[in-house]
């Protein structure tokens, strides 16, 4: 069996494109590619197959429109996660004072969420935006993302969940918007993962905790309530993703911390974005 029966038509033009750096209307156009590039092709081809996920063998997955840098060091970007980004900006064109919020992305990885947001509201600017992670190696790729969208404007920072707005004084009295891709599987919770996900992506991304997978958000929202409080902040908005099976969980916890909360579905019409407000 050839190769080419174990990948799709879009794998092989993305492969193909990555190499020669073309447009897929460019590579339809060219006749003479190289040996030297067919070999790294076929090199590419044969990780694909193996189930080494294309985005890496490539370094490059298409996320809300845009092409980002990814390697095995951060979570790949995925159509679900669009959602909150869809939703963040629709929440941020109704009546939020941009100029004067601070916007922060917690768990960053690629940036890909930061800068969708942030590429997308343009020219609208928040007064500062920043975008968050523990893993030095995931602010390196999200660097690169920022480097390449020229998002000089956004600071990067290693910061576990929002402790560095603790000692921050510039977000005083301010509007907070906050987006949060979580890791959200529970320890040891393989049913329902693909063997190409449990190989290569990084543990870090993907495994939240014990027993619900949803106990890193809780955290996230308590230091909401303490930083509301530290920093007296006039508002704080968040916007997360969860799990397929996390909406009661989520919601019993949400009304027991008399949260006003919001869910979107997924195109499979699972409760998966949720907006939260403290006002």
């Amino acid at each position: 069996m050839g190769i080419s029966a174990w990948l799709s038509f879009k794998q092989i033009e993305s492969i193909l494109c990555k190499i020669l750096e073309l447009s897929p209307t460019q590579l339809f156009s060219k006749s003479d590619i190289s040996a030297a590039y067919i070999y790294e092709a076929q090199k590419l081809f044969f990780d694909v197959a193996s189930w080494v996920p294309e985005e890496y063998s490539t370094e490059n997955a298409n996320f809300y429109g845009r092409d980002f840098f990814v390697d095995e060091r951060v979570l790949i970007p995925r159509n679900d996660t669009e959602i909150l980004v869809r939703q963040s900006l629709l929440k941020l064109n109704t009546g939020i004072d941009v100029a004067s919020t601070v916007y922060a992305d917690i768990w960053t990885w690629s940036g890909c969420i930061a800068i969708s947001i942030l590429q997308e509201m343009l020219p609208m600017k928040f007064h500062s935006s920043f975008a968050f992670d523990i893993s030095a190696s995931a602010r390196e790729v999200a660097t690169i993302n920022k480097a390449t969208y020229e998002l000089e404007s956004l600071n990067i920072e290693e910061s576990n969940l929002l402790k560095y707005f603790f000692n921050s004084s510039n977000i005083s009295k301010r509007n907070l918007f906050l987006t949060a891709n979580l890791p959200y599987i529970k320890d040891g919770d393989v049913e329902n993962m693909e063997s190409s996900v449990i190989e290569y992506e990084p543990d870090g991304a993907l495994y939240g905790w014990r027993d619900t997978g949803f106990e890193l958000y809780e955290k996230l929202i308590v230091q909401c309530f303490q930083l509301k409080e530290l920093q007296k902040i006039k508002n704080i908005y968040l916007c997360i993703e969860i799990g397929f099976d996390q909406y009661d969980v989520s919601r019993q916890y949400l009304e027991d911390m008399w949260l006003s909360f919001e869910y979107f579905q997924d195109s499979a019409s699972i409760q998966r974005v949720i907006y939260i407000s403290w006002f």
